[in-house]
């Protein structure tokens, strides 16, 4: 039987983290679902349970604006892509995904799923970047966000409610989404099968 030796542990070189900023809110009794910085780092957007969101800047701490239209909790919120530096997306509980201009703080466009069906989650994507998805109760809704046309529902894949849909990366046509009967599903949005 062989012994045992003891081995000597290196051990780990601790990082010293520093404070580099902090912004002094006035949320009142609110609290934050969610933050999320402009890739610029410009902005940061704070979803708040006053059903509103606040933008900030990272650098200043100084309250640039509000964006104020949902009638329910706002369950994501997200920069859009560089070509529309502009806008913020917001989905919410009242079934509807809004785009904000962050420079007015006004609504620019919103698609609405109905009174009935939450939308807890949104992401674009598709092959022409043209698509917008919403997880909603157990099912995936499908916008071409340029005309606001719904143009497909997956109902079929889960059986409660889709509480994440993420179009991959660098393959622009694969859509993951989650939900809390516990299935991950991946899908294929060109309109072939693979």
């Amino acid at each position: 039987m062989e012994e045992a030796t003891e081995m000597e542990i290196e051990e780990p070189k601790s990082k010293k983290f520093g404070l580099k900023n902090s912004i002094q809110t006035n949320f009142g009794n609110d609290y934050v679902f969610q933050i999320v910085p402009k890739d610029d780092w410009s902005s940061v957007a704070v979803s708040l349970s006053t059903k509103a969101v606040k933008l900030y800047s990272p650098v200043t701490g100084q309250f640039q604006g509000e964006c104020k239209g949902h009638s329910d909790t706002i369950n994501q919120i997200s920069f859009s892509v560089s070509s529309s530096p502009h806008l913020l997306h917001s989905c919410s509980s009242d079934g509807t995904i809004r785009a904000w201009d962050t420079r007015t703080f006004q609504q620019v466009s919103c698609i609405n799923s109905g009174s009935s069906q939450e939308i807890f989650s949104f992401s674009f994507g598709g092959s022409n970047d043209n698509l917008l998805a919403a997880g909603a109760k157990s099912q995936i809704l499908f916008w071409d966000w340029r005309n606001g046309k719904q143009v497909a529902c997956l109902e079929e894949s889960h059986t409660e409610d889709v509480t994440q849909v993420h179009f991959v990366p660098d393959n622009r046509n694969k859509l993951l989404s989650a939900s809390v009967d516990g299935l991950m599903c991946i899908f294929n949005t060109d309109g072939r099968h693979q």
